[in-house]
């Protein structure tokens, strides 16, 4: 009977033992099953580092939780064939005419520079004559404009007068193509239309002599002109200079691409621009 009743009492003792086994499974956090079923064969790195596995795993899931915004790219500008020099006048030792202390070398170097900017953010390509404070000889101007056989040549300066002057003016040659005309009227027209102090208009030949062109007009090849752009001496002319600088580079581009387009159409008879 003794050995009878410790067999009960072992049968009874296991059972108890397996029931709270079970019932300390059921009550295990889920991190702790987590961990456990990380640890299987399949999923177990070979070195044995669940850690590191589980780590990892989560990098990868929260990569993939993150949508990336592609960058946004610029589209490429349409070459349009277009090829023109531009020249700021004066440079280096040349500093062309000067007022307390302003120099036009100065001021034709800015606008040219931003007609760079401009005509080449339009498709334009553009070749300087200098695009630094360098002297450049009016020969070697007219050899750099020829030899990247330039559609158009645009040479920008300022004006000086000993008496009381201002305005915007524009000159051509005197055996101006129709091109050249009609590059002159728009530059003028589009300049004015920005705003300037006075539109002194378009004139030939140059200050010297209306049958005496400006040399970078006469030995270049392409349609040009060259530009006034106020006088130095002027503070209205100045205060517009400084304040439309930009727009003046923006007119100028404008009036090349409608000098091209008219050109295409064989100018229609008319050489002026609207």
């Amino acid at each position: 009977m003794l050995v009878v009743a410790v067999v009960v009492l072992l049968v009874v003792a296991m059972m108890a033992a397996n029931f709270f086994h079970m019932f300390d499974s059921a009550g295990d956090e889920p991190g702790e099953s987590s961990v456990a079923a990380a640890g299987s064969a399949a999923e177990v790195p070979l070195d044995g580092n669940v850690s590191a596995q589980a780590d990892t795993e989560g990098d990868e899931s929260v990569a993939a939780a993150v949508v990336e915004e592609p960058e946004e790219t610029e589209e490429p500008v349409a070459d349009l064939g277009i090829i023109v020099c531009v020249d700021a006048g004066h440079g280096g030792n040349d500093p062309g005419c000067n007022v307390d202390d302003r120099l036009e070398k100065d001021d034709t170097l800015a606008l040219a520079l931003a007609v760079q900017e401009d005509m080449e953010a339009s498709g334009i390509t553009v070749v300087m004559t200098r695009e630094d404070d360098t002297y450049v000889s009016l020969d070697d101007r007219c050899y750099i404009a020829n030899q990247a056989d330039a559609d158009y040549f645009i040479s920008i300066h300022r004006n000086y007068a000993s008496g009381v002057a201002n305005g915007v003016e524009v000159w051509k040659s005197t055996n101006a193509s129709d091109a050249s005309i009609y590059l002159a009227d728009a530059v003028s027209a589009g300049l004015e239309a920005v705003g300037v102090s006075r539109n002194r208009g378009v004139h030939t030949g140059s200050q010297g002599s209306e049958y005496s062109d400006y040399q970078v007009l006469r030995e270049t090849a392409m349609p040009g002109v060259l530009i006034e752009m106020g006088f130095v001496e002027n503070s209205d002319d100045n205060w517009y200079f400084d304040t439309y600088l930009e727009e003046y580079a923006q007119a100028i581009t404008q009036a090349v691409l409608d000098t091209y387009e008219a050109s295409q159409e064989g100018f229609d008879g008319d050489s002026s621009a609207e």
